[in-house]
């Protein structure tokens, strides 16, 4: 019986001796419910802020999203303070998740205008297809891509800086090169999320893991949707 129990706990060290950083009981148990509570949370986001638009106005609807937008980011950049901290950490990763949504009814509005709802749902299936696969990959992949870190950041900083000059601008090539570059970026933010969970991430670092997801798979989204109404628009 001891020989037995050993050898099973043996087994077990070995399955697991694939991954380097979290178990993968808590990334089934913990970061997945995680994150499929917080795409449902986003499209919360989402009806509340058409509600937002819809009650307030465009002008000030606009004004209140760009409120939340920079509470977004502020959650993202001070993520490190508290996706540790239990309870406050649950708290913040969903109200992130319902900022996320909200902010993104404009792009929804601006694609919705351009190809319909058709469209809209073209572009999340694709994305949530490009996201499994790239995530499953970085997840059983042996290389390991936590070099990429630093590059990804600067990357996304500048996507979203030059988004912002954009909007005064207003180049449609740009636009379009944009959202190439978003789909690269995110995607391989996809794969380097995934790669730190399995290697680098540790069990206490849950809610950070799905923040993560959460982040690469709305940045995937939204890259993929402005592609996809830039070619609707262009047939138009």
């Amino acid at each position: 019986m001891s020989f037995e129990s050993n050898s099973v706990r043996h087994v077990g060290d070995l399955k697991q001796a694939d991954w380097g950083g979290m178990s993968k009981l808590t990334f089934t148990t913990k970061v997945m419910p995680l994150f499929g509570l917080s795409l449902l949370v986003a499209a919360g986001g989402v009806m509340g802020g058409l509600q937002i638009l819809a009650s307030l106005g465009r002008g000030t609807g606009m004004i209140v999203l760009i409120v939340a937008l920079i509470a977004e980011l502020g959650l993202v950049f001070t993520s490190g303070m508290w996706q540790q901290k239990e309870g406050l950490n649950k708290v913040l990763f969903f109200t992130y998740a319902l900022l996320s949504g909200m902010t993104l009814v404009p792009l929804l509005m601006w694609a919705g205008a351009a190809g319909g709802l058709g469209m809209i749902a073209q572009a999340l299936t694709v994305s949530a297809v490009t996201f499994g696969g790239l995530a499953f990959y970085g997840m059983t992949t042996k290389r390991d891509f936590s070099s990429l870190g630093g590059f990804i950041f600067i990357a996304c900083l500048a996507l979203f800086v030059g988004g912002l000059f954009n909007i005064f601008f207003q180049s449609s090539i740009f636009s379009l090169i944009a959202s190439i570059a978003g789909v690269g970026i995110f995607s391989a933010f996809t794969v380097y999320e995934m790669n730190m969970i399995r290697n680098h991430y540790t069990d206490d670092q849950y809610v950070g893991a799905a923040l993560g997801l959460l982040i690469a798979f709305i940045g995937l989204f939204q890259s993929v949707l402005r592609l996809f109404g830039i070619a609707g628009s262009s047939d138009d």
